[in-house]
């Protein structure tokens, strides 16, 4: 029986050390297979980028171009002779042509193009300008080699130590002297445009992007600003509640006038209280009220939402049409900084105390004559003149609270466009300015407002932020300027150009 019993005491254990044992195996299971599920996900949105149509033709259409200049240059008859450097050179330097006919295609776009449809402009200027930038880098540095390999100086001077001399410095005057003369063009024809290209649209991007947050700590400012009407609403509020409570101790007890009951003075007070009542009223119709934008300035959210409505325009394919993707974002940017201006220098609840505090006594007569006695006068006069100081003292700290000072928008704080962006360069940084003191005066709030927009076009923007985009700046330098490295090899190892059967 003993035995038995022990039986019946652990199988309760034995059940939960086996459902312990399934759900951990369950865990086991299942934890690997989540990240199995997210692994194939990642992979799915991996490969749904790398099988879009669009990216095949581009691969597709940029691996037949250098897979032909490469069949050429290993294959064409016109190469016998030339040695696998000579040969790699040049498809260095073909494909070097093509990424920067393609990138200064879309640079030369971006510069060009307008929202219209213009055939000319938006359809043949770019792709031409390729073409144009093509020919030039095939012409400086394929057509630049044959030029230095060949000798032009002296030519009845044949081998011998001075006929090789002589060479030697030909051959550096043409590829240190004449070379860069002609790589010059193009670095301002291509590399410059190359640029544009493929930063110019990141760096406005980079621009607006600090606007936007220049216009989120804005609205931030407002709203908050904007958050003293209802702090104003609740201390009315709070007076109709002081004033009703006075009008029934004046009632019941007489805590006033010394008179206890039904008369001038509780009516008096009733009175205030009522007028209290309507002026909240008055209040709590201004704050409720549609704004005429649709946005309500006293949402909480309306900043986090109307922050990321600009960051999703901002982040929309600008090369469709860059011009039309920026006059979007402009529009909408500038007219959110209208409706910030408009509640920012929305004074309606102000304006309509001053009204009435000066309508005070025509709005709360109070009574005259043989109705009451000079206690119950002195009792009126007495709470009318301290309800109107506490009126005047809210109105006071109202218009005591204003809206925060503007914050400098990205033109204020560096104007320079085109040509003055390089003498902002090379001009010596100004020493930092000292905190300025500014007026809060009335009149000095009202002319305040919050900035639009900094406008800047790509190619204004790769010039103003080139030490953030320095790594375009290289890049295009790179493969603008990598068939000229190779050149140099020309100068000092002139054999190098030439198959082994067919060296010196």
């Amino acid at each position: 029986m003993g035995q038995k019993v022990r039986r019946g005491n652990n199988l309760p254990k034995i059940r939960l050390s086996i459902r312990n044992a399934q759900s951990r195996i369950g865990f086991l299971t299942a934890f690997p297979i989540f990240f199995a599920n997210a692994a194939a996900q990642e992979a799915d949105e991996i490969l749904s980028g790398f099988l879009d149509p669009a990216a095949i033709a581009g691969a597709g259409i940029v691996i037949a171009i250098i897979g032909a200049v490469l069949f050429a240059a290993l294959t064409s008859k016109r190469f016998e002779g030339s040695s696998l450097f000579n040969r790699l050179f040049v498809v260095v330097a073909i494909t070097a042509g093509f990424f920067s006919a393609v990138s200064s295609a879309i640079g030369f776009g971006l510069i060009t193009s307008q929202e219209s449809t213009d055939f000319f402009r938006n359809a043949v200027l770019p792709p031409a300008f390729g073409v144009f930038v093509f020919c030039l880098a095939i012409a400086i540095w394929v057509g630049g080699a044959e030029f230095v390999r060949h000798r032009d100086w002296l030519r009845g001077v044949k081998g011998g130590a001075i006929g090789d001399l002589i060479f030697f410095v030909e051959r550096a005057f043409k590829l240190f002297v004449v070379i860069p003369i002609l790589a010059l063009i193009l670095f301002f024809v291509s590399t410059w445009t190359t640029v544009v290209g493929i930063g110019g649209v990141d760096a406005v991007r980079h621009t607006y992007s600090a606007e936007i947050d220049r216009l989120a700590a804005e609205c931030a400012g407002i709203t908050t600003y904007r958050q003293r009407d209802f702090l104003f609403r609740e201390d009315l509020r709070l007076s109709v509640r002081d004033v009703t409570r006075v009008a029934n101790a004046e009632r019941l007890g007489g805590s006033q006038s010394g008179a206890a009951g039904q008369g001038a003075v509780s009516d008096y007070y009733k009175g205030l209280a009522a007028w209290y009542q309507g002026l909240e009223a008055s209040v709590s119709a201004l704050i409720d009220a549609d704004d005429p934008s649709g946005m309500n300035p006293y949402d909480p959210d309306i900043c986090a939402d109307k922050t990321d409505s600009l960051r999703k325009n901002l982040s929309r394919n600008a090369f469709i049409n860059v011009d039309k993707w920026a006059r979007e974002f402009e529009t909408e940017f500038n007219d959110f900084a209208n409706v910030l201006n408009r509640w920012r220098h929305d004074r309606r609840i102000e304006r309509l105390l001053d009204q009435q505090l000066s309508n005070f006594d025509r709005a709360n007569p109070r009574p005259a004559g043989a109705r009451i006695n000079a206690a119950q006068r002195a009792a009126i006069d007495r709470y009318a003149d301290d309800v109107e100081r506490a009126l005047k003292s809210l109105i006071s700290k109202q218009k005591r609270q204003k809206p925060p000072v503007p914050i400098k928008s990205e033109a204020e704080k560096s104007p320079a466009r085109g040509l003055d962006i390089f003498r902002e360069m090379i001009s010596p940084t100004p020493p930092p300015p000292e905190p300025e003191t500014v007026s809060r005066r009335q009149e000095i709030v009202d002319a305040e407002f919050v900035p639009g927009l900094s406008t800047i076009t790509p190619r204004d923007a790769v010039l103003k932020h080139a030490n953030i985009f320095s790594d375009v700046w290289a890049l295009a330098l790179s493969w603008d300027y990598a068939p000229y490295l190779l050149m140099l090899a020309f100068l000092f190892f002139p054999s190098a150009e030439r198959a082994a059967g067919y060296k010196d």
